[in-house]
């Protein structure tokens, strides 16, 4: 018989955060032929994992998580999808408001001093 079993993530670990503009944040996805992101909170965020290593591994057994980019947006309400350039483009969005590891992510971002500045935009 099969043993399914949910371990919760004990700690995750984000070496660099980063704050983009709408504009910015949808130009790299359209680049990166991305079609999916995560909204959540009041904020539309993308976590980039590290290429995995033994130790990496070890640590993930462990409850350890390791991000090497964590981008966020800020978007105040949820909508199905965001539309840019003229349409060319749509970013699908799911909500994981539900989602209590997500909702501690995004507590923990808000709280953090980037939280307060003003991403650049593109001229």
């Amino acid at each position: 018989m099969i043993e399914f079993k949910l371990e919760p993530i004990k700690q995750m670990i984000i070496t660099n955060l980063v704050q983009e503009s709408l504009e910015i944040f949808l130009y790299h996805k359209y680049t990166f032929s991305r079609i999916v992101s995560i909204w959540i909170d009041g904020m539309i965020i993308e976590l980039s994992s590290y290429t995995s290593c033994n130790q990496e591994y070890k640590d993930m057994t462990n409850g350890i998580s390791y991000y090497e980019e964590l981008i966020f947006v800020k978007y105040p309400k949820y909508t199905k999808s965001v539309r840019w350039n003229g349409g060319n483009y749509e970013l699908m969005l799911l909500n994981y408001n539900n989602d209590p590891r997500y909702k501690a992510l995004a507590k923990w971002i808000k709280s953090q001093p980037i939280w307060k500045t003003t991403p650049e935009e593109l001229k």
